[in-house]
């Protein structure tokens, strides 16, 4: 098997194992299965009874926000640990990669010392 085939396994097998992640990066944006912001409203300041009907609509749009954010937070949070335990496996394979490869240049190195002798 390469090595390349090995890290891709490693990897697949890694990414398998971790929780899926809830969003993606596509052209440096983040989607996310929060579903859209929710749409604005504000305060009516026509007359104190237009107010007291819109307070209703502005609380349910604040607690409709804050659940938007956590989601968002949540989501966001996930994306991150999974993207950074896969990086961080990818390196430590590639470093591994990298120090069976010297150990072996050492070995070989060695036995051409034992072989030809004083390095001739």
């Amino acid at each position: 098997m390469t090595r390349q085939l090995a890290l891709i396994l490693t990897t697949a097998g890694l990414a398998a194992t971790l929780p899926a992640q809830a969003g993606k990066i596509d052209n440096g944006s983040w989607t996310h299965a929060c579903g859209p912001r929710p749409a604005e409203v504000s305060l009516d300041l026509k007359n104190p009874d237009a107010f007291n009907k819109s307070v209703g609509a502005v609380n349910t749009y604040r607690q409709t926000q804050r659940a938007w954010l956590d989601c968002l937070q949540k989501e966001g949070n996930a994306d991150i640990q999974a993207t950074s335990q896969i990086i961080s496996q990818f390196i430590n394979t590639e470093a591994q990669t990298a120090k069976q490869a010297n150990d072996k240049i050492a070995a070989d190195a060695k036995a051409a010392e034992a072989k030809f002798g004083n390095g001739k």
